[in-house]
């Protein structure tokens, strides 16, 4: 299983300062009779840096290691 880049979000935390939350979904690739099948799983969200960030809301987001909560403010690109 591999993790697959698909975007990216920015929004404003609470303490005023603008986060990047990148978006990554986990892929597995199997083989079979008629080739190679991609299986698409769950997504997760990182920081820029680094980190985990569970998803709140589908505006909302919280970094576990601070309980920063951030506002999307940015469509995903």
């Amino acid at each position: 299983m591999a993790d697959k880049y698909v975007g990216r979000i920015v929004g404003l935390g609470t303490d005023n300062v603008e986060y990047v939350i990148y978006i990554y979904q986990d892929e597995t690739v199997e083989r079979s009779s008629s080739g190679m099948v991609r299986h698409e799983g769950l997504k997760h969200f990182e920081m820029q840096m680094g980190g985990a960030v569970n998803k709140i809301s589908e505006t909302e987001y919280e970094i576990v290691a601070t309980g920063v909560r951030v506002t999307v403010h940015d469509d995903k690109s």
